[in-house]
């Protein structure tokens, strides 16, 4: 068998093998042991996660292992992946002659939520910045983002630059260039919030865009929950068929 279609099958049974929670601490075994655990070579083991990672499925955390991206796991049926990297409401809309505002509901520093904490490979003990802002496209309510941002990458972050481009400060400021994201999209009912900053009515959704977005070093930058108002909100990819 070529190494090709080798790799393809192991990373067919590591990706089934994460979605049967056979890896229950989301963390993979050293690839040492996947090559002996699957009998191959471990250049093929390395292929294997390699595509794993580049298909979002895995993330790689310098010193400390592989990871299973747990946003990308919990809405693999209907699973979207960014392969151009986060771009962000300023960049879309601004590009456009578009003024872009925003409207801080709460900012503080906490101890994130399990699905957040995991989400961004952190500790028990790590705390993030949290932050939820309304977002105005010339001035009217399009969304309302929740961000979780881990303290010990911007750890100057404020109320004020909260207010503007996160992903523009990061890149201009602190030299931190953001690569890549993993998002998922779905439809929900909207609650007393939605509808009261995105003047919904009780009978209408919001579209949810929940994203980790990733620097080029693979570290997990941002968790990010936005509730779009369904009318405001369209979600447009590129798909090869080169793979």
């Amino acid at each position: 068998m070529d190494s090709l279609n080798l790799y393809n099958q192991i990373a067919n049974q590591l990706k089934q093998n994460i979605l049967e929670d056979l890896y229950p601490t989301g963390k993979l075994p050293n690839e040492r042991i996947l090559s002996e655990e699957f009998n191959v070579s471990r250049s093929t083991m390395k292929k294997a996660i390699d595509s794993l990672v580049e298909d979002g499925l895995l993330l790689r955390k310098a010193r400390s292992g592989t990871f299973v991206n747990l946003l990308f796991k919990k809405n693999y049926t209907d699973y979207s992946h960014q392969k151009r990297g986060p771009i962000g409401l300023t960049k879309s809309f601004s590009e456009q002659g578009k003024k872009i505002t925003s409207r801080i509901l709460v900012f503080e520093v906490v101890l994130p939520p399990e699905e957040v904490r995991k989400g961004l490979l952190l500790s028990s003990d790590d705390f993030t910045y949290h932050f939820k802002r309304v977002r105005y496209i010339d001035q009217v309510a399009v969304s309302i983002e929740t961000n979780y941002i881990p303290i010990q990458l911007f750890p100057k972050l404020n109320k004020e630059i909260a207010k503007d481009s996160i992903y523009d400060y990061a890149i201009k400021e602190m030299n931190i260039l953001l690569t890549n994201s993993y998002v998922s999209i779905f439809s929900l009912p909207s609650n007393e919030e939605d509808q009261k900053e995105l003047n919904l009515t009780p009978y209408e959704p919001v579209t949810v865009s929940e994203e980790i977005v990733f620097t080029e070093t693979g570290i997990p930058f941002e968790y990010t929950i936005v509730r779009n108002h369904y009318q405001k909100f369209t979600y447009n990819t590129s798909v090869s068929a080169n793979k």
